[in-house]
This record gives structure tokens, C-alpha cells and sequence, in this order.
């Protein structure tokens, strides 16, 4: 019985420190809904390959596509950013995503449904978009914002997080592409 007390008053004393050691950002920002990765792309030199498939599985409010002015930040439209290999790295590419009709760059975000709005059980596709993204495998960290990812300084900024299965909820989600 006193080993049992132990135990438990030590994994309560450990949790105090979950926070100190977790390697996710600090971040001040609202949880507004949750995703999942419905399917994972594949590296090639081509410069059209698709990255990654994320179905939306529930958000508080509604998911509109951010078209890269300032005029959209906040509120309910969200930018999509990517970072390729070592986020912590400053010449790491990153590249905003946005859909055909917001003049996207170098990645192009598809809806299953093309209404400019991602709704629950909607499935959407980041594709290369006349750029070599990830030519092999690579880490991309995936964020889903509703204002300036880069600064982070605006108001009400809230998020789209991956679905967790048992850990934290983050408002940036890692994954790798393969080759």
C-alpha cells in the first residue's frame, strides 16, 4: 500500500512538470476545431505531387480559406502554412497554401467540395503547385491559422488541430512525406 501511495504521489508530482519538458510551442491561441490525416503524399522531382489529405472532423465555427490579404486575418478565414525539414532552421522553405481561386504560390489546396468553406467530414488535398515541395522524404510541419502564422501577435487568434490520440493538442502538426 505505501509503494501504491508513492507511486501515485510521484506521477502527480511528474505532471506538474508535463509542460517544462513537451516540445510544443507555447501558444496562446483558441482551439477552434480538429482534423485528421486522411492520407499522406509522396516525394517525387515531380513538381505536382500531392502532400498531404486532411479531413476536418469538427470546428466551432465555419473554415474559410484565407485569400493572402490582410483584409482576411481573423476572424473566420485561415491560412495553411507548410515548413519543409527543420522548422527551427530560418532558410527552411515554407510555403502558404491556398486554394486555385486565391492565387495560390508554389502549394495549391483542393476541396472535395468547392464552395471556399471546409466543412466537417470534408476532405481537402495540399498538392505541389509548379514547385519541387519534397523531391524525397521530408518532415513538413503543418499550421492552420486564422491570422499572421509568422508573428502570431494578432488577437483572437485561433487554430485547427490534428486529432490526438492521448497526447496534448497543438497548434502546429508534424508529419513526414515519403519517398
Amino acid at each position: 500500500m505505501v509503494m501504491k501511495n508513492f507511486m501515485i504521489a510521484l506521477l502527480m508530482a511528474s505532471m506538474v512538470f508535463v509542460g517544462c519538458i513537451s516540445d510544443l510551442t507555447p501558444f496562446g491561441g483558441m482551439h477552434e476545431g480538429t482534423f485528421d490525416i486522411d492520407r499522406l503524399g509522396t516525394g517525387t522531382e515531380g513538381v505536382d505531387d500531392m502532400i498531404v489529405e486532411l479531413e476536418l472532423i469538427n470546428s466551432t465555427s465555419p473554415i474559410k480559406f484565407n485569400d493572402g490579404t490582410a483584409a482576411q486575418d481573423g476572424g473566420e478565414h485561415y491560412r495553411f502554412r507548410i515548413i519543409v525539414g527543420d522548422v527551427d532552421d530560418d532558410n527552411s522553405p515554407t510555403y502558404e497554401c491556398r486554394l486555385a481561386s486565391n492565387s495560390p504560390g508554389d502549394c495549391l489546396i483542393t476541396e472535395s467540395v468547392e464552395d471556399g468553406v471546409w466543412n466537417a467530414d470534408e476532405i481537402i488535398t495540399f498538392s505541389e503547385n509548379g514547385a519541387d515541395i519534397c523531391s524525397e522524404g521530408c518532415r513538413i510541419q503543418l499550421t492552420i491559422m486564422n491570422g499572421d502564422i509568422t508573428t502570431e501577435q494578432e488577437e483572437n487568434l485561433h487554430y485547427i488541430a490534428r486529432k490526438s490520440i492521448g497526447g496534448p493538442i497543438g497548434h502546429t502538426t508534424n508529419f513526414w512525406m515519403s519517398q
